[in-house]
């Protein structure tokens, strides 16, 4: 039950603020109405999940409406939604690359990644990479997945010679593989690294180093005073190095919170990652303006992602998503306009968006939703004698609407999270 608890906890948290204050308040009438918000907000996430599934059917699937749900509070919600949403975010075929993934699997590819230049720190990073997994799982159930980590980063490196490894690489792989598995784990983080990635995996850091380049000009325009506290304290950007080539994936503990980043940055610009980074420097500016302008101590105080960023997330998701449409990249002078030129990742993006308009959509997700439309209306039929005014009133209909809302939801939610990983 380790992973259900765990991708469920953006229910338990708001749960646990509204227990919270009717337990402070100690009033009875701020208590119902706390639960009354709670439960409006299932209906909320209800609601959410049906417009994700609707446009998940649309012929071609409307990838627009997919992004801006999936950029919206709370992303895609569940385990089942991601693993729809990201292949359709990405381009990928998860039925046809299953059939074809299945045949490639022998022992010419084992021999195949032996060979391979970077066979071996492939396998001392997934070694180091114990961090990444739940604490509470079984030794055997991690050693597994590092195994299936190691062939999905190979296969993937094996099949475009031209892309180099980096230390950070698996981290973005292993969020693919405890959300997705192994075979559409290994179609997404090849797509990923083909366009999102793609600068990352040069033979130098020279793109990665432009890139890291974009914090301060977005910083600049957004708060030109804290800028130049940074530029005078020649801290430079390397200490948001590993936020980038992540997806901040090894720098957060919070696995709930790593998923609604790549919700965001999948359905975003490839420099959003960037964005996101300047997003948290600014809101650390009381933090940074009252310490020292000197390069060390700046440095270690931005390079400690704050514990507490989860509680706050969707509101630097917001704001980077502000900062974006603001700030655009071509928009930013300097050192930037020639990254802009020779970025592959972003030369490529505009095509990349257009390929994303013609995909089909699923018919095994249609036919689901065609079973779950007929359960769902036999289980919200309400009896005439309920409907009835003389025999209720406004309070308790609103009360079992509420509640209708969200064994609906949670229904949803544990079907889907319904799969194991210990």
């Amino acid at each position: 039950m380790a992973r259900q608890e765990m991708l469920n906890s953006h229910y338990s948290y708001k749960k646990k603020v509204y227990v919270g204050k009717m337990k402070r308040q100690g009033n009875q009438n701020s208590g119902i109405m706390a639960q009354m918000m709670y439960y409006m907000s299932e209906s909320r996430l209800r609601g959410k999940i049906r417009r994700i599934t609707d446009a998940l059917e649309a012929d071609p699937v409307d990838v627009q409406t997919l992004k801006e749900l999936t950029i919206s509070a709370d992303g895609l919600i569940t385990v089942d939604l991601r693993c729809k949403v990201w292949t359709k975010l990405l381009n990928v075929n998860a039925f046809e690359f299953s059939r074809n993934q299945a045949k490639k699997k022998d022992n010419s590819e084992l021999k195949q990644f032996h060979e391979h230049k970077y066979w071996r720190q492939v396998n001392l990073d997934v070694d180091r990479s114990h961090r990444r997994f739940p604490a509470e799982m079984r030794a055997s159930r991690r050693r597994s997945l590092q195994e299936q980590l190691v062939r999905v980063i190979m296969r993937v490196l094996c099949q475009n010679q031209d892309l180099h490894y980096y230390q950070g690489y698996h981290d973005v792989a292993v969020t693919l593989l405890l959300v997705v598995g192994e075979d559409l784990a290994t179609a997404l983080l090849e797509q990923m690294s083909l366009h999102q990635l793609r600068d990352f995996m040069e033979g130098t850091m020279e793109k990665t180093t432009k890139m890291l380049a974009f914090l301060h000009p977005i910083i600049e325009e957004a708060d030109p005073e804290l800028d130049d506290f940074l530029i005078r304290s020649e801290v430079g950007q390397v200490f948001a190095l590993s936020w980038l080539i992540t997806w901040y994936g090894h720098v957060l503990k919070d696995f709930a919170t790593i998923v609604r980043l790549y919700d965001f940055f999948l359905a975003t610009h490839p420099l959003m990652p960037v964005y996101f980074g300047a997003a948290l420097v600014i809101r650390r500016r009381t933090d940074v303006l009252s310490g020292e302008c000197e390069m060390s101590f700046v440095h270690h105080l931005l390079s400690r992602v704050p514990d507490d960023l989860p509680d706050y997330v969707e509101e630097l998701i917001t704001t980077a998503h502000s900062l974006f449409c603001k700030y655009p990249p071509e928009k930013l002078a300097g050192a930037v306009e020639r990254y802009l030129k020779e970025s592959m990742a972003v030369a490529k993006h505009k095509q990349f968006l257009r390929e994303l308009e013609d995909q089909r959509p699923d018919s095994v997700l249609r036919q689901r939703r065609k079973q779950l439309a007929l359960y769902t209306n036999n289980e919200l039929e309400v009896s005439p004698n309920f409907q009835s005014p003389n025999q209720t009133n406004t309070y308790t209909k609103l009360a079992v609407w509420t509640l209708t809302a969200t064994v609906g939801t949670m229904a949803l939610y544990v079907l889907s999270s319904a799969k194991r990983w210990i």
